[in-house]
């Protein structure tokens, strides 16, 4: 391996691990609203998925064969459980990307009601997966306001742990499944100066109900675009899909 995939290497893995501490915080009263009107249907109060429904929602080898999903922090009693909380909008600069940021972590300005991170996927192909469980519209209002974001964010900073700075930030197509969803792609820089680090990243977020799952893989090779798995994101869509319109 050579001195520069090393750096990569060591750089995306650090990349990968901070949707775990990232997050903390409550909910900015002075966050804007996504300008979009919610949908009616989404206003009345749907299903909140609890904790233990959320870990047993995530994919298995029964969904997807030959998937291997671990829990983020294996070892450690699984700190991928319950670990992700509402995004200070303060912690971004600038504010107005704060939607994004607080989705490359898998969270947002929201209060969640519980939460889920895994490393789902099958061998050399993964994602940091994370499902989410919002109150009422609160679901719908985190696709809204992080599409609105996208519009106009194109880089910010954000602060935590570990400080990192993100580039080239750029909404892609958005994805087919669920209810409404957003996908996005950017760069983060690890080290300042021409010859720095910049990791490609990218993201999708889903809305099932009032549930969210997001997806985040970053790329080591030179030149790579970041590839979140598809047959990890349909396999977790049904499932998802299977549970909104299920009756608890």
């Amino acid at each position: 391996m050579s001195k520069v995939i090393g750096r990569r290497h060591l750089a995306a893995m650090a990349l990968m691990a901070v949707g775990m501490t990232a997050c903390g915080g409550e909910h900015d009263s002075g966050a804007q609203t996504a300008n979009a009107t919610v949908r009616r249907d989404t206003e009345q109060s749907a299903h909140v998925h609890s904790q233990k429904q959320l870990e047993n929602a995530v994919v298995d080898a029964h969904d997807l064969p030959g998937v291997h999903v671990e829990e983020i922090g294996a070892g450690t009693k699984g700190v991928g459980n319950g670990v992700i909380h509402a995004a200070r909008r303060t912690d971004t600069e600038p504010s107005l990307c704060a939607p994004v940021s607080a989705a490359v972590d898998g969270a947002s300005g929201y209060t969640p009601g519980g939460s889920v991170q895994r490393i789902a996927g099958r061998k050399g192909h993964s994602a940091i997966l994370t499902l989410v469980s919002y109150h009422s519209a609160d679901a719908a209002r985190v696709i809204n306001e992080l599409r609105t974001a996208l519009k106009s964010c194109k880089g910010y900073t954000a602060a935590g742990p570990m400080k990192a700075t993100y580039e080239d930030v750029e909404a892609t197509n958005d994805p087919p499944q669920g209810d409404s969803g957003v996908a996005f792609r950017l760069k983060a820089s690890v080290e300042p100066g021409e010859d720095g680090l910049k990791i490609p990243t990218s993201v999708i977020a889903i809305r099932h109900g009032s549930t969210l799952a997001i997806y985040k893989a970053t790329s080591e090779l030179p030149g790579t675009s970041a590839s979140i798995p598809s047959d990890l994101v349909n396999a977790q869509s049904k499932v998802l899909d299977a549970a909104v319109h299920t009756t608890p």
